[in-house]
């Protein structure tokens, strides 16, 4: 995606005249970026480079904007490394226009996360350093027991299975859709209602996965992308880092305890799980894990992070498997 020329130079000036800043390089789309909600572009300036985002001009989007700044200043004060958004002349953070607006972010260093050790030990103790510091933190209203990965909608989840039967042998995608149901079964018991009630809320992040943990090399440089930020079960964000950084790419037994225990140790040295907390994990991690692969294959068909859908019902077993043998240790002993 290409940005015309006459737009380029208009939003150089705007960024000139309102930030007092001398243009070095033109801004110009990120590439590497998602331009779904919002356009990302970059500015070269006599300041250094810059991130431009670009927002509708709707009350609603502004609100969650400027809390989204108020939360991100209390997170940096609180040493959690994150882009600076800076002011214009005026002082406000926000730039409005007719019927857009834009903000000014700071340009930071690195890429997406890689899988080490120590990038798994560091994004859990930032996140485990995000629940604390944030534990008072006033944030949007939403309902904090509305448990968004309480279960896998049965049509996403059908549809994954009917991708699958039609690549391969189909009593074996049999068997593996009935290994999972049971095991959404078992976990819809453990994250009911009058469950979910026990489970400590506050502040989460909302979208804790690699892509919005910037990385130089292992040192992490930025935790980005606060739109989700909000009220909510601290087992949402948990489950959901579990998810993404522990589940995604293997189904080795060993690797999984591996990676769970360095995400859970990390994360404890700020927050400690509660017993009923220890308890659902699992079943969290398994319901989220699921449900995001089936979304993902109703976006994408077939290919999801490189797996057809036959692939995945059979990863998804092995791991629904570990999950339920994890899950049955804690509760059992």
């Amino acid at each position: 995606m290409t940005l015309d020329t006459a737009v380029s130079e208009s939003m150089a000036r705007l960024i000139e005249d309102q930030y007092d800043l001398e243009i070095t390089e033109p801004p110009s789309y990120v590439t590497a970026a998602h331009q779904r909600r919002h356009r990302k572009l970059v500015v070269g300036t006599d300041r250094g480079r810059f991130l431009i985002k670009t927002y509708k001009r709707d009350l609603v989007v502004l609100d969650s904007l400027r809390f989204q700044h108020r939360l991100s200043e209390h997170l940096d004060k609180n040493g959690l490394p994150l882009a600076r958004i800076l002011p214009a002349l005026n002082g406000k953070r926000i730039v409005e226009q007719e019927d857009w607006a834009i903000e000014l972010q700071e340009f930071v260093a690195g890429g997406p996360m890689q899988m080490t050790h120590k990038t798994l030990a560091t994004s859990a103790r930032a996140l485990g350093t995000f629940h604390k510091v944030c534990r008072d933190f006033p944030c949007p209203d939403r309902d904090a027991r509305k448990w968004r990965f309480s279960e896998v909608p049965r049509d996403l989840f059908g549809h994954l299975y009917n991708l699958a039967k039609a690549e391969g042998d189909h009593k074996e995608m049999d068997d593996a859709c009935n290994g999972i149901a049971l095991f959404l079964r078992d976990a819809g018991q453990e994250l009911d209602t009058h469950s979910r009630n026990r489970f400590e809320t506050g502040l989460i992040h909302g979208d804790w996965h690699g892509g919005n943990l910037m990385f130089d090399g292992e040192e992490l440089t930025a935790v980005i992308d606060l739109e989700f930020a909000g009220d909510g079960c601290y087992l949402e964000d948990l489950a959901y880092a579990l998810s993404n950084l522990c589940m995604r790419t293997t189904t080795e037994n060993d690797r999984l305890e591996l990676r769970a225990n360095i995400i859970l140790d990390n994360y404890q040295f700020s927050r400690s799980l509660s017993p009923w907390e220890e308890r659902a994990l699992y079943y969290a991690i398994g319901v989220k894990h699921i449900a995001t692969v089936s979304y993902q294959s109703v976006q994408m068909g077939t290919g999801v992070a490189g797996l057809s859908a036959s692939e995945w019902m059979r990863r998804l077993l092995l791991q629904s498997r570990w999950l339920a043998r994890r899950a049955q240790k804690i509760r059992w002993g």
